[in-house]
């Protein structure tokens, strides 16, 4: 896991939004302020570095920015992106009782005792093994964030 820094063209669309692509990556993202395409950008940045690291593809340098000429009507801008972070928020998507348990500092003997469930089961939900329905899931996350 590792922390990148790449050059970013925002370009206006013709509804007033921007069209952001990465010299350095394929693909586009696009947001219809300048807040949601900032904040697209950093998410689409995050996850192609992350899924980079992940399948062991090669991670390109950066294009220098004062290299790259802005469009008409829209600008440059350097897009961080930190792995790490975004390996969190893959983790809290995708089992979200695991997130909440070792955001709280909670190890799973101390959560079983919360919740008055058996062991084994705390273990595979942590281990994702099992999930209960996503109901549950929101019920025991608050459970944990209010132990706290």
């Amino acid at each position: 896991m590792a922390k990148y820094t790449y050059p970013a063209i925002f370009e206006k669309d013709e509804t007033g939004g921007y069209v952001i692509t990465f010299p350095d990556w394929e693909g586009a993202t696009q947001g219809e302020t300048i807040t949601e395409a900032m904040e697209m950008a950093t998410d689409f940045l995050g996850l192609t570095c992350w899924d980079a690291e992940h399948y062991n593809e090669t991670i390109p340098d950066p294009t220098p920015i004062e290299s790259i000429k802005a469009p008409e009507g829209g600008f440059v801008n350097l897009i961080y992106a930190d792995t790490a972070a975004y390996q969190k928020v893959i983790d809290r998507e995708n089992n979200p009782i695991k997130a909440a348990r070792e955001k709280a500092g909670m190890s799973l003997k101390e959560l079983s005792v919360l919740l008055n469930a058996p062991y084994r089961t705390v273990q595979d939900w942590n281990a994702g093994r099992r999930t209960p329905p996503k109901w549950i899931q929101k019920l025991i996350v608050e459970k944990i964030e209010n132990a706290i």
